[in-house]
């Protein structure tokens, strides 16, 4: 199959008529327990549109990447169908990120993931977070997160199952110094 990387094609915000192929990637990419209602992601797209991005290619969409300004443990459960922008976030969220199978190891996840740490230092976020699922732990690992334990999981145990059995809280600090 032929691969569907850009070339100097960088992220840039999502937008409402993004999400029909949003979905349609979502779907590619995760299995269908995952599968969030395309009310879900326009809730979040609404609440933090400068923090949503998509990476387009010669064949359709390649990836995106929904990131929530969070305070406390103030994320949204997976298919919660609204979500609201806390007034003074204190960490970055990464709800989603998908990549086309076939724009894998190309370089498309580190281009998403500048984009959310450019937004983390630029609103002064120390931290950013995620819930792994589907056994990405590893490929979480190798972009720097690693899984948070005690006081430093700050996420309720009711959100975290909403992810499933096998979900893994992880954290990256230090990002705005």
């Amino acid at each position: 199959m032929t691969p569907l990387m850009p070339i100097n094609n960088p992220p840039r915000l999502m937008q409402e008529e993004d999400l029909d192929a949003v979905i349609h990637l979502q779907s590619t990419c995760y299995s269908r327990e995952f599968h969030e209602p395309k009310a879900a992601f326009a809730s979040k797209l609404a609440a933090a549109a400068d923090s949503c991005w998509v990476m387009q290619g010669p064949c359709g969409l390649l990836a995106y990447l929904v990131c929530l300004p969070i305070e406390g443990d103030q994320l949204p459960a997976l298919h919660a169908p609204d979500w609201r922008q806390s007034d003074n976030p204190d960490w970055l969220y990464l709800h989603d990120l998908a990549i086309h199978p076939d724009a894998r190891g190309g370089g498309v996840a580190q281009a998403m993931l500048l984009r959310a740490n450019d937004l983390a230092k630029s609103r002064k976020l120390a931290t950013v977070g995620l819930i792994a699922v589907q056994d990405s732990a590893p490929f979480w690992r190798r972009h720097g997160f690693e899984p948070a334990s005690g006081a430093a999981s700050q996420i309720s145990a009711a959100k975290l199952a909403s992810f499933g059995k096998d979900a893994t809280f992880m954290l990256r600090r230090n990002i705005a110094q």
